[in-house]
């Protein structure tokens, strides 16, 4: 058996174990080609993650967006009271800013 960790810089993603019946099956190339693989590997499920974290901060953004026309168009605020509404009433009910947005385009309002 043997057992590479798949890790970046940043972040870790678990490990990539390798069985074999035959005693002292990995080692030299074959070792080799398995650091490879667990190093692609890694590199791969980075750029999934990253991939998905960007496309969550569009959507995140939008609709932040959406919400805060809605506020402006139904109170008259400019685009910085609308953002600054928004931000303070996430933190004084301890809710994420996406979810208030989300509620608000949901519900036309804050409350």
């Amino acid at each position: 058996m043997m057992g590479i960790l798949l890790f970046t810089d940043d972040d870790d993603f678990g490990a990539l174990n390798f069985y074999s019946r035959r005693p002292g099956a990995f080692t030299g190339d074959s070792e080799l080609a398995a650091w490879l693989l667990a190093s692609h590997a890694a590199v791969a499920f980075s750029s999934a993650r990253t991939y998905a974290e960007m496309e969550e901060a569009v959507a995140t953004r939008h609709v932040i967006g959406e919400a805060m026309g809605i506020l402006m168009a139904t109170h008259h605020l400019t685009e910085e009271q609308a953002f600054d509404a928004l931000r303070r009433y996430s933190q004084e009910t301890n809710t994420k800013l996406r979810e208030v947005a989300r509620r608000v385009c949901e519900r036309g309002s804050l409350s």
